[in-house]
């Protein structure tokens, strides 16, 4: 059976069976997007106060404190809300019961492999692909964009905003204008992973008050450094939800991962502060790396950024495999795009320590 490709890499030096769980601290994952930082304070002393009681207890069936708590932040009415455990198992969920085999779906070339492989792979769509130039560092041309919609009139188009691998984003109101500028039975998903470390009022959450058409999915991963707690939600009118609900199995969140998703959306201001020290470890990064003359880095929004190997002679595998000896996992992008052809790499943003010791090992390798 064929699956999505994805990071985690990493998890093969630390021991898969989990025995030797202490050797993550000598080990690098920069080749998954997790949070560089822990979760707000507020959510490990509730999770810890009561540890025993969350492991060994039934959550709450559907996640109702979890979608009360987004509506109250995010400003959503309940009934556009639909809790997942994790971004993976709302994708799986709501894609097969939209989307039917040949039905066409625009997405981004780049863009996140999990869409490609569920709209090829699993439901056999007919997937149409709207080409991110690296000339242009990869951002979107929201005129051609509008255009290519137009043109092929797709039941659905998907976009990453901000997206991975490229660390690109389409400001809101370029989105709103497309949306403006399409058939409003086309229906238009964004995945919002990392809008975050925009700032959560660039979010298009709202606006499914305003487009029937509109969808919206947020991992709660990336950006309230729950990874592993596995917490998401989606965002639509009334109508989808409705149609969509039915097929969540209850308990599809953990009560760790529901009282976690509480927890992270009341401590705004411990997020705001390390998403703004994110910036400034990924600009770090990004200056010593720029420094090497075999090698482009791209710009970047959110928690990563690519690298483009220019010299003909050097392939991404072979930089992955050098830098695994070293304990450091980094991404090679090649199933996120059949245009990167083994030149790039996407490398996440971590503490300042690991991204010091990733910045001397790929100077190391790449300065010849």
């Amino acid at each position: 059976m064929k699956k999505a490709y994805h990071g985690g890499k990493f998890f093969e030096a630390i021991g898969e069976d989990f025995s030797t769980l202490e050797k993550w601290e000598h080990v690098i994952n920069a080749d998954v997007l997790d949070a560089w930082f822990d979760p707000s304070p507020k959510v490990l002393e509730k999770i810890k106060s009561h540890l025993s009681f969350l492991v060994r207890t039934s959550p709450p069936n559907y996640s109702e404190g979890l979608i009360e708590t987004i509506s109250k932040f995010r400003g959503i009415p309940k009934v556009n809300i639909l809790a997942g455990g994790g971004s993976s198992d709302l994708i799986f969920t709501f894609f097969p019961k939209t989307v039917g085999k040949d039905d066409k779906v625009l997405i981004l070339d780049p863009m996140y492999g999990e869409y490609q492989h569920i709209l090829e792979n699993v439901i056999g769509a007919n997937v149409i692909r709207f080409t991110l130039k690296k000339e242009n560092d990869f951002k979107i041309n929201p005129d051609l964009l509008i255009e290519a919609i137009n043109n092929s009139m797709p039941k659905m188009v998907v976009l990453v905003n901000p997206n991975s691998p490229t660390g690109q984003y389409l400001p809101k109101k370029e989105i709103l204008r497309i949306l403006k500028s399409i058939p409003q039975n086309i229906l238009f998903v964004i995945d919002e992973t990392y809008m975050e470390y925009i700032g959560r009022n660039y979010s298009l959450e709202k606006d499914v008050l305003n487009f029937e058409n509109l969808i919206i999915i947020k991992s709660m991963s990336k950006v309230y450094a729950l990874s592993g707690a596995r917490v998401a939600y989606l965002v639509a009118s009334s109508k989808v939800i409705d149609e969509i609900s039915s097929f969540i199995p209850p308990w599809a969140v953990s009560l760790v991962g529901q009282v976690a998703g509480v927890e992270a959306l009341k401590d705004k201001k411990y997020y705001e502060e390390k998403y703004q020290e994110t910036h400034k470890l990924r600009q770090e990064m990004i200056d010593e790396l720029s420094k090497i003359r075999s090698i482009k880095v791209y710009p970047s929004v959110a928690n990563f950024f690519l690298i483009e190997l220019l010299d003909e002679k050097t392939k991404s595998e072979e930089i992955v495999e050098l830098l695994r000896k070293q304990n450091i996992y980094i991404r090679n992008t090649d199933s996120m795009s059949s245009q990167f052809g083994n030149r790039f790499l996407r490398i996440a943003v971590k503490n300042k320590k690991s991204n010091k010791k990733n910045v001397e090992a790929l100077k190391k390798i790449l300065e010849f």
